[in-house]
């Protein structure tokens, strides 16, 4: 993040070498790939952080493209998904969702990732397609592991919800009662740092780690090589704590607490801080303690650890692989990750209002004012989420009075230019569209 500018003549050197390498990698690879002329008629665009969520109603497009697909499907039964090597997704289960609509539209946009929707209680469709590990020639498949970005809220939330109902805190305490250093702390409660109405400024975008949005929204050609490498040098720093709770106090609160919605990372990060003073137990140990294994989900982890996907992204005609973000920096906002079936097991147990009692559940889901609970969005007759990470984009929406589920990983993403594919959030938007 230092010196920005002498670093900057350095990689624009750097970026000429790349074009030629580009140029060598295309007419080496293609047998496999695809060109780059065809751009998807999605249109907004958003930037990556541990996970950003939906803005509108059901959000934003994203720019990918692959130079090497690889489609996996997959055959499906009531409680398993199975790989088969024949072409196109399957469907054994009756359902009202339209898979031939699906797979005409997820080729027409070369979406790269995979998807699973479930309906009737069963899986009635899943797609993978793409590569996990691009210079491995590793595809994607339904056992891919991905990062999940700000998925991880939904389990910051209830781990939250759990200390309540334990009695170690209240949603209406202040925030001093436990981060006495952070400026702001008697002005803002847990409940306006769950349901982010905290006004306090987003850590990712505000400038404490050396960039704003604007520098991620406002990129050129020559430009995206000097942000891609500091955003790899920030990803792969580790963040101390104390350190972000110091900075973040030098920017005053964005609006009174409580009187607007604003999505801020920052309001987790101390939800994450909260849990681990509280408990005794790191926040990766308390996940694994008190949530996953009592559950039995076994494909979802609390760490990077288990990650056997790449993400990159894409700016014109250039690919990049992105280090994965070191765990301070996602920390409770953004850490989780796992496969698609991995997160429906927890979905399914997030509509069986496992772990908390029905109260807590009520406060979960309870979207006020602003359509925003605890790690949810609420919107009219389903809830949902989103997640950015360098590279990756994610989404799952659910519906908790029929049950349908779809959820939509990938593990491509762009910064900026004109849309080549759409994000997550504007596939499964899309997807959902096609029940009966």
């Amino acid at each position: 993040m230092r010196d920005h500018k002498a670093k900057f003549y350095r990689i624009l050197a750097w970026t000429l070498v790349m074009s030629i390498a580009f140029t060598c990698a295309c007419s080496k690879k293609k047998d496999n790939s695809e060109t780059i002329s065809s751009k998807a008629e999605e249109s907004s665009s958003e930037t990556s952080d541990p996970g950003s969520v939906p803005t509108g109603s059901a959000t934003a497009s994203e720019t990918s493209e692959s130079t090497s697909e690889s489609t996996t499907d997959t055959s499906v039964s009531a409680t398993s998904v199975t790989s088969d090597t024949s072409s196109g997704s399957i469907t054994s289960v009756p359902g009202t969702f339209d898979t031939g609509k699906a797979d005409d539209y997820l080729s027409s946009v070369k979406f790269d990732g995979v998807v699973l929707v479930y309906e009737n209680d069963h899986i009635v469709y899943t797609h993978a397609a793409g590569d996990a590990d691009r210079d491995k020639d590793i595809p994607n498949t339904m056992d891919t592991v991905f990062e999940l970005g700000s998925i991880t809220k939904q389990f910051t939330a209830v781990a939250i919800m759990q200390l309540v109902e334990q009695q170690k805190i209240s949603l209406e305490d202040t925030l001093d009662k436990y981060i006495p250093e952070y400026k702001y702390s008697k002005d803002v409660t847990i409940h306006q740092l769950l349901n982010m109405t905290s006004g306090i400024p987003d850590y990712l975008y505000c400038g404490v780690l050396g960039f704003t949005m604007d520098d991620l929204k406002n990129v050129s050609i020559s430009s995206f090589f000097s942000l891609q490498s500091m955003l790899g040098e920030v990803a792969t720093t580790p963040l101390e704590k104390d350190d972000l709770v110091r900075r973040i106090s030098e920017y005053d609160l964005n609006f009174t607490p409580g009187t607007k919605l604003e999505y801020s990372n920052t309001n987790y990060y101390f939800l994450g801080m909260i849990i681990e003073k509280l408990s005794g137990l790191s926040y990766e140990d308390y996940i694994h303690k008190n949530i996953l294994d009592p559950l039995g989900l076994n494909e979802l982890y609390p760490d990077i650890r288990h990650l056997t996907s790449n993400g990159r992204t894409d700016f014109t005609l250039f690919h990049f692989d992105f280090p994965h973000q070191h765990e301070t920096l996602s920390y409770a906002v953004g850490v989780m990750t796992g496969t698609a079936e991995g997160l429906l097991k927890w979905e399914q147990k997030v509509m069986e209002h496992a772990l908390l009692t029905e109260e807590s559940w009520n406060k979960i889901f309870d979207g006020g004012t602003f359509g925003y609970g605890y790690g949810w969005y609420i919107w009219g007759g389903y809830i949902e989420h989103s997640g950015m990470t360098l590279g990756y984009n994610t989404n799952v929406r659910v519906d908790p009075e029929t049950g349908k589920v779809v959820i939509v990983l990938c593990n491509i993403q762009s910064f900026t230019g004109t849309p080549i594919r759409p994000l997550a959030s504007d596939v499964t938007a899309e997807l959902w569209n096609y029940f009966g």
